[in-house]
């Protein structure tokens, strides 16, 4: 990843950037208070406090859009073995997924075949590109 791809932030609307910055004041005065950090912080604690805040996000992030996602799959879909179609169960499966910002647990709707005697999970796609 080239250092320009790192430093590339979403584009966000002018509503969408006064929240997000009203975040980050509020994560800022949960890190080091009202005054801010004390004349003797470093810019190494500055950092690790964001890298610390980002993983919240990222972790937060995962978890929403991964609910989002699995209500495409609220109806019948068809068994992959045998292609007979089946309803959800009521309850979804807990996935716990460690990502690279730490540990999140997926929902996911979860589907039987009692003919293949299986379960299956239509929104599970790979983790990796």
């Amino acid at each position: 990843m080239s250092k320009d791809a790192r430093n590339r932030d979403l584009e966000l609307t002018s509503e969408e950037q006064l929240k997000f910055d009203e975040v980050v004041a509020m994560l800022a005065r949960h890190g080091f208070g009202e005054e801010g950090p004390p004349r003797e912080t470093t810019f190494a604690q500055i950092e690790q406090f964001g890298h610390q805040a980002g993983r919240m996000l990222a972790r937060a992030l995962d978890t929403q859009l991964a609910s989002e996602h699995a209500e495409h799959f609220t109806g019948e879909e068809a068994c992959p073995s045998c292609g007979q179609s089946h309803s959800p169960h009521d309850a979804p499966h807990a996935l716990p997924l460690q990502t690279t910002d730490g540990e999140v647990v997926l929902h996911e709707p979860a589907f039987r075949c009692p003919q293949c005697e299986r379960d299956f999970f239509p929104g599970a796609h790979p983790l990796a590109d």
